[in-house]
């Protein structure tokens, strides 16, 4: 590895690129759920059929895992940990601390408080919508008041390659500096992407290659620029009803470049038949049970 955070990124034989975009803190905010064991959407079990809950310790395991290998990596280069619970039991809430506490991680749980945005909503839809859009409002608004450069928004069951978010925040700095523009990173090399034979663009990463994208779901990372650019976007992908949920999220890629990873740097754990998930050319039971606690 012949790059150097903030300093210099060379790909071998094409050289250096010249890094004009700083990169010092990273905030990842984890949203969590754990009450129910179906998906939201659809009556249908999930990838190794576990519990709800096992996904999102898994999840957390492979982020904390990822921290840590970022303090090993870049010296004095902040990350922190969000947790935006959605009610889950006290022995859950428990557990991930505990899961927190053991990979010496700086960290801080949040409960979802929906009172606050349930008049905000402008749709008729059960409770679990309207629970599911609120987490993202809240995560959402905690990311435009936090200090933070880069922002991970992160679902409770993506599990990750342990060098995950490296590559990620590498690959970030690369492009941006390349491009001279902001751009957002989606983990999950989507097989719906690849059912229509769509004009896209690839990149050169850290060690993947990336792809250019014009969809994703709710997990991205991308920068506080983008969030306050784009905000009122955000707002009505969750409090107006979307087909599909994510069109809003879709009209800011037409504007603001955004890539995937070839392969996956995350799994998503979702129904076993559903094109959103079983990333192609991964070993998933394998990342399944490294990161088990």
């Amino acid at each position: 590895n012949l790059n150097i955070l903030n300093k210099k990124s060379i790909t071998l034989p094409l050289g250096e690129v010249k890094i004009t975009r700083k990169i010092e803190n990273l905030l990842i905010i984890f949203r969590s759920f754990t009450n129910e064991n179906k998906l939201l959407s659809q009556n249908k079990k999930r990838l190794f059929e576990s519990e709800k809950k096992e996904y999102t310790f898994r999840s957390l395991v492979s982020l904390c895992q990822n921290i840590n290998n970022i303090k090993n990596k870049f010296k004095n280069f902040n990350v922190s940990l969000e947790i935006i619970d959605d009610n889950s039991q006290k022995n859950v809430v428990n557990q991930m601390q505990d899961i927190c506490i053991k990979h010496n991680i700086s960290f801080k749980i949040n409960n979802l408080d929906i009172t606050k945005y349930e008049k905000r909503m402008n749709f008729r839809d059960n409770s679990r919508m309207l629970a599911h859009n609120s987490h993202i409002v809240q995560s959402k608004e905690l990311a435009l008041k936090s200090e933070f450069d880069l922002l991970y928004f992160v679902e409770d069951d993506y599990v990750h390659e342990e060098d995950a978010l490296i590559e990620m925040i590498y690959s970030y700095q690369k492009l941006a500096s390349q491009f001279n523009d902001e751009v957002v990173l989606c983990p999950t090399d989507y097989p719906y992407l690849y059912t229509q034979a769509k004009n896209t663009k690839v990149f050169l990463g850290e060690k993947y290659h990336w792809r250019k994208i014009d969809e994703t779901l709710c997990t991205f990372l991308t920068s506080k620029h983008i969030v306050e650019k784009n905000w009122d976007n955000f707002l009505s992908m969750c409090t107006y009803e979307h087909y599909p949920f994510e069109s809003p999220l879709h009209e800011i890629y037409k504007k603001e470049l955004c890539i995937s990873p070839i392969p996956s740097i995350a799994i998503h754990c979702t129904n076993i038949n559903s094109i959103y998930g079983l990333s192609p050319n991964k070993n998933w039971k394998k990342i399944w049970e490294e990161n088990k606690i």
